[in-house]
């Protein structure tokens, strides 16, 4: 899946992510890059991928209606583990942001569909 994010200094990171449903965080990316967008610290957690340091990052796709402060980590474990899927995922992308709208999938395809007023 891919979303976009935009930093403080307002420049944006399209990202390629895993989507995974069984992720119980809303995004994690690499921690130089979580780095980069990071808006403000929030507790970091630790996880059967070790430590992820948190933050809120500002998820921006104006074009989706989405822009908005989601709670995000950083994890090179979880990044590097992304890439060995597919060289372009950077990460992962959990069930708090999947849940902003209607998704779906099989073993060849996956969508989202955002739609304003989702829980």
């Amino acid at each position: 899946m891919r979303l976009a994010f935009q930093a403080r200094d307002r420049t944006v990171a399209e990202c390629d992510l895993i989507a995974d449903t069984g992720c119980p965080v809303g995004v994690i990316l690499p921690e130089d890059l979580f780095h980069r967008l990071l808006f403000r610290e929030i507790p970091d957690i630790d996880t059967n991928f070790g430590l992820l340091v948190g933050g809120w990052l500002r998820l921006y796709m104006p074009n989706f209606g989405l822009v908005e402060l989601i709670r995000g980590y950083g994890s090179d474990t979880v990044a590097d583990s992304s890439a060995r899927e597919h060289p372009a995922f950077v990460g992962l992308v959990g069930l708090p942001v999947l849940r902003l709208g209607d998704y779906g999938g099989d073993a060849d395809t996956f969508w989202f569909r955002y739609q304003p007023g989702s829980p």
